[in-house]
Formats: structure tokens, sequence, C-alpha cells
């Protein structure tokens, strides 16, 4: 992760304030070793057989990899600056994901679909009572999916 120092004055009529900040800016090494760590988690809850009875950890996992993978081809495509983070809640529906994800790049309309389908998925696996094997395989093929996209539009294989 890279650091940087931040220096913000504050002025007002009688004071004048000198704060320091430090900023953490995630990398697109960092967005590939986080991808590889949620793609191993999935990947050893299939090995062991255990999707359903840990569905939650798997909504969660295939969420975070999304937005990383995501992030990562922003970054790639120069779309997104040094230390901006992709949250997940950018895509509860394609409106808002539309909406905050405003400039083209390729295949723009498919990885958002999978986006949001991500997001509904972790909804529906995260919370609640559990859910069926069907939708929490529906989560991992939506993920690797989306992960395969991603490789050949930044023309890498994570």
């Amino acid at each position: 992760m890279l650091c940087i120092t931040k220096i913000m004055l504050f002025i007002t009529e009688k004071h004048i304030k000198v704060r320091l900040f430090l900023v953490c800016m995630t990398t697109i090494e960092e967005h590939k070793k986080v991808i590889k760590e949620m793609e191993a988690d999935i990947n050893e809850k299939i090995r062991a057989n255990l999707l359903v009875e840990r569905q939650k950890i798997i909504g969660f996992a295939a969420s975070e990899g999304s937005a990383n993978l995501f992030a990562l081809l922003l970054h790639a495509k120069n779309l997104l600056p040094p230390g901006a983070n992709i949250n997940h809640r950018f895509f509860v529906s394609k409106k808002r994901a539309e909406a905050k994800f405003k400039a083209s790049f390729p295949q723009k309309d498919k990885i958002l679909e999978l986006m949001v389908n991500q997001e509904g998925l972790r909804e529906k696996l995260c919370y609640g009572k559990d859910k069926s094997a069907r939708l929490v395989e529906e989560s991992v093929k939506n993920f690797f999916k989306l992960k395969s996209v991603i490789e050949t539009e930044i023309g890498e294989e994570l």
C-alpha cells in the first residue's frame, strides 16, 4: 500500500491549524493480491464441498473479489485515479452503477451487469437464512465469468 503524508492548513480569523493526514492508496498489486486471496478462498470451499455451509463467506469473497477486479480494470484503463477504491454498494442497481461510472470502456454493459448481479447475490447470500446451493453456485460462476472478461480486457491472466 502506497502511503503519503498530506498537510492541510485550516485558517480562521483567530487561528491557523496545521493537520497532517496519512493517505494510503491501493495499488494495482494490492488489487491483484486481494483477487488471488478471494479466489483461493472460494476454491478452498469448492474443494472441501462446503459451498452451502460457507455461503456467507462465498458471498463476501465473490463480492470483494469482483470489486477488486473492477478496480483493477479501471486502473489499467486509466479511468480510476490512484488511491480510489470501488465500493460494492455502487452496484445495487444498474442505474446507480451507470451513474457512478460514466466513462466508456470495452464491454462496459456486460461488466456492469455482472457487477450488479454479484451485488444482488451478495445481498441474498450474506444476510438472512441459508439459501440454496444453486444460488451459491451462481455467485461463484458470476465471479469467474467477470474475472475472465476482465482478464481478456487487460490482456493478463490473474
